[in-house]
């Protein structure tokens, strides 16, 4: 671990000055420090202790440290090997590769550390290292900026001032001590550091109130960056939540409310209700391919929260599946945005159209990512909600079940917008001399849908991460045989439901095969029959797709028109104060003698 730490902290440097030299050389030296912490991690025995620049025993390797640095280090491998083109296109490309390691360096560091003061160094080195790469983006990056900072600042804040609380009480900065000791405080005492630890995590999911950074930081930012923002940033604060959940008593800490789940929780859980409810409603009016999957983060956010709040053995498991599950998903749809917008140069899906002839690779890459994202077999995204609904049913919980239904029912029509919008329907005559993304794009899209098959037909593997992590824990492990896995209402066998699936549809080919074909018409004559057409481009339809939909909750409140009006009537105070202050020495003077009159009033 600390050998790891020590290479990434160089390799930053290592691949600012070779970037320099040849620009594809920096995220070559970000692909070979992610291989080589792959493997290392990987092979490394759970319970390993190490120091770190002079500190013992500052780096613990535990279940959850395997789990969470394994998806980040496969999502980074793949934005590197993806990025060995893109760079191309990159805006200072030695200081974006030099931050992308100092990125990854932060967030394994943040996974590899039980001490809170560490964890939050770590934290703050990957969340400005990021922070320096997004206003790389697009011309409205440097707004999206000020909402990153501002909402992380909130949640970092949060998480330091519960850190020194728990500190002045325990004297010791180490969470496995601190979890042994919180039980027995008093009702608000807990509470209170409980709500200021999850706050960073609950910050950087994405989850409501504290979810707006995510649209303008995910649509703005650098293309293949947004795929590290949504499948690996956006887990630390998964792994925040997953941690304190895990490692505090939280069932003991704090009263049973409904369904065996205690009130902590069930406030988490119903965060996690309206994040999926947002996220989905909102991701239905993006005209913007990248915006639209940052609601859908949200979303997926709120449905990981649900899964880890239910604190049991199908719950807590289907969260953590759920991490991997999104975490690729997210990756391979917004490297395929990356390779649209590599070829056409806008994210604006009305500007799109019939890309599915030109690009069929990354077509079928973005395909896999939304049937998985939707939670359909035989992708791991199905495995993943499966045992999230089976927790919610078991337990009685039909309201929240209500909700998670309406995501996944949501997550078709949000999805489709792109598919229908940027790959089916009439190729732009701009577009006519698109060429599908260079072979060196392609491979990481292709490990990735790999990856969200194979592990959607045989999840044993993340499985047996999964149940370490709730041994380590002390809860009971899910329980699965194989490809069969099972809950207290029933249990689901991945193989067999594959097995047919590849039945339908080779009985599906067949027939297409053997039966007649019909007469094959230009693809405009689908949308004109066969009449002459006056204007090529009009006759693909994608501006407001859902209309029917959004007319019936266009009026909604905003959370980010009313943070917006805070921030309006903090900076009007700010002017009146400067007004007041700076316009001369004896109007200063005039109001510091104010200022001393009223206190001497309240004085006596």
């Amino acid at each position: 671990m600390q050998s790891l730490l020590l290479y990434l902290a160089v390799g930053a440097l290592v691949g600012y000055f070779l970037s320099m030299i040849n620009r594809r050389l920096g995220p070559i030296v970000l692909l070979a420090l992610s291989l080589y912490g792959l493997f290392t991690l990987w092979n490394m025995p759970i319970g390993s202790v190490e120091g770190l620049f002079g500190f013992e025993d500052i780096l613990q390797f535990t279940a959850l440290s395997k789990y969470f640095s394994i998806i980040t280090l496969i999502v980074f491998s793949c934005y590197a090997f993806f990025n060995i083109v893109w760079i191309s296109k990159a805006k200072r490309p030695h200081a974006f590769s030099a931050l992308s390691i100092l990125t990854l360096f932060g967030t394994l560091g943040v996974f590899l550390t039980p001490h809170l003061i560490a964890l939050y160094i770590f934290w703050e080195i990957a969340v400005v290292a990021s922070l320096f790469i997004v206003p790389m983006g697009k011309e409205d990056s440097k707004k999206a900026t000020i909402w990153y900072v501002v909402i992380s600042s909130i949640g970092s804040y949060m998480f330091l001032y519960g850190t020194f609380l728990v500190y002045s009480k325990y004297g010791t900065f180490n969470l496995f001590e601190i979890s042994g000791n919180i039980a027995s405080e008093g009702a608000g005492f807990k509470w209170l550091v409980s709500f200021l630890l999850l706050g960073a995590g609950i910050a950087k999911s994405g989850i409501f109130p504290l979810h707006v950074w995510l649209r303008n930081v995910h649509g703005n930012a650098p293309d293949t960056f947004s795929a590290v923002l949504s499948g690996q940033l956006v887990k630390m604060g998964s792994y925040i939540i997953a941690l304190l959940l895990g490692s505090f008593p939280i069932a003991t800490m704090f009263s049973q409310f409904y369904a065996g789940v205690n009130i902590f929780s069930y406030v988490l859980i119903w965060l996690g209700n309206v994040s999926i409810l947002i996220g989905t409603f909102m991701a239905i009016k993006q005209n913007d391919m990248k915006m639209l999957m940052a609601y859908s983060t949200v979303a997926n956010g709120g449905y990981i929260l649900i899964g880890l709040a239910l604190l049991d053995q199908v719950g807590f498991a289907g969260g953590l599946f759920h991490v991997i599950n999104h975490a690729l998903a997210a990756t391979m749809i917004f490297l395929s945005f990356a390779a649209v917008v590599y070829r056409t140069g806008t994210t604006k899906i009305d500007e799109m159209g019939g890309l599915i002839f030109k690009m069929p690779v990354t077509f079928v890459t973005y395909l896999v990512g939304i049937i998985s994202i939707a939670g359909i077999p035989p992708t791991s995204g199905f495995v993943s909600k499966w045992m999230i609904f089976q927790s919610l049913i078991s337990k009685g919980m039909f309201v929240t079940a209500m909700f998670a239904f309406v995501g996944s029912i949501g997550s078709f029509l949000y999805v489709f917008r792109p598919l229908a919008g940027v790959f089916l329907g009439q190729l732009k005559r701009k577009d006519k001399d698109v060429k599908e993304a260079p072979m060196i794009m392609l491979i990481p899209m292709i490990i990735l849908v790999a990856l969200t098959i194979l592990w959607g037909v045989f999840p044993q593997q993340v499985l047996v991460w999964v149940t370490d992590v709730q041994r380590q824990f002390g809860m009971e492990p899910f329980k699965f045989d194989g490809t069969v896995l099972y809950s207290s209402l029933g249990h689901w066998d991945s193989w067999t439901v594959f097995v047919m699936f590849m039945v339908g549809f080779i009985i599906a080919a067949v027939i297409y095969i053997l039966m007649p074909k019909g007469k094959k018409i230009p693809l405009d004559d689908q949308y004109t029959s066969g009449e002459f057409l006056h204007n090529f481009d009009l006759y693909h339809y994608a501006t407001k797709y859902y209309a029917f939909l959004e007319r019936e909750y266009e009026g909604h409140p905003s959370f980010e028109d009313w943070y917006t009006s805070i921030v309006n009537v903090l900076k009007a105070i700010g002017k009146g104060v400067d007004y007041l202050v700076r316009r001369t020495a004896s109007a200063y003077a005039f109001w510091m003698a104010v200022v001393l009159a009223l206190l001497l009033w309240v004085r006596w």
